[in-house]
C-alpha cells in the first residue's frame, strides 16, 4: 500500500537551471567533469566558491555569471504544489529529496506554508551524498516511517528513478505535470485495488 510520495526539487518542483547551464555550454565542454563538480558541491564535499572557481577554469565562465545562471530564473511548479496539497489531505506522507548544496529550498524557494506540505525534506549537502546513492533514498523513506515498497519517488532524471526502483520503491520519471499526475493516479488506483 502506497503511504508516501517523495518528490525531487529541481526539474520537478522548479525549472532546472543547472541543466539549462549545461545546455548552454559548447559541445566540446567537459560535461562529465562539470557534473562531478556539481555533485561534489551538492554533497557538501567542496564549497560553492571552490565549485565556481573550478567551473570557471573548466568552462571559461566567470563565477558570478555561473552563479546567476544556476540560481536565477527558478520558476515554481504551482500546479504541482497545489496537487501536493490534495495528496496531503488524502493522507499521504509527502517527502522531498534534492541534490542541493545549500538550504536554499527552505530559505528562499518555498514559503513556510509550502514547506508545511512536506513531512520531511532530505538535502544532499546535509547527509553528504547525492542521488543516485541508495543511502539518500533510504534516509527519505525511513524518516517518513515507511518501507520502500510503500513509497513512490518522482524525479525528472531516469537514473535516479532507477536507483529508487532498485530499492523496491515505485518511481515515475517526470516529463510534465499532466503526465506525472496521470501516472501517479494510475499507481495509486492500482494500489487501492489490491
Amino acid at each position: 500500500m502506497i503511504k508516501s510520495i517523495i518528490f525531487d526539487c529541481f526539474g520537478v518542483l522548479t525549472t532546472d537551471t543547472w541543466r539549462a547551464f549545461l545546455d548552454s555550454l559548447p559541445a566540446d565542454a567537459d560535461f562529465d567533469r562539470a557534473r562531478e563538480l556539481n555533485r561534489q558541491r551538492d554533497a557538501g564535499l567542496i564549497t560553492t566558491d571552490d565549485f565556481l572557481e573550478q567551473i570557471e577554469q573548466l568552462t571559461g565562465r566567470r563565477p558570478q555569471a555561473v552563479e546567476l545562471q544556476v540560481t536565477s530564473d527558478v520558476i515554481k511548479n504551482t500546479a504541482l504544489l497545489n496537487y501536493i496539497r490534495e495528496l496531503k489531505k488524502s493522507g499521504y506522507k509527502i517527502g522531498m529529496i534534492s541534490n542541493i548544496a545549500t538550504n536554499w529550498v527552505r530559505e528562499k524557494f518555498l514559503t513556510p506554508e509550502e514547506q508545511a506540505l512536506f513531512d520531511d525534506m532530505v538535502f544532499s549537502y546535509e547527509i553528504g551524498t547525492t542521488k543516485p546513492d541508495p543511502h539518500i533514498f533510504e534516509v527519505a523513506y525511513e524518516r517518513l516511517g515507511v518501507s520502500p515498497d510503500h513509497a513512490v519517488f518522482i524525479d525528472d532524471v531516469d537514473t535516479y528513478c532507477e536507483a529508487a526502483r532498485s530499492l523496491g520503491m515505485q518511481a515515475i520519471v517526470y516529463h510534465d505535470f499532466t503526465q506525472m499526475k496521470q501516472e501517479l493516479e494510475r499507481v495509486l488506483a492500482a494500489d487501492s485495488d489490491n
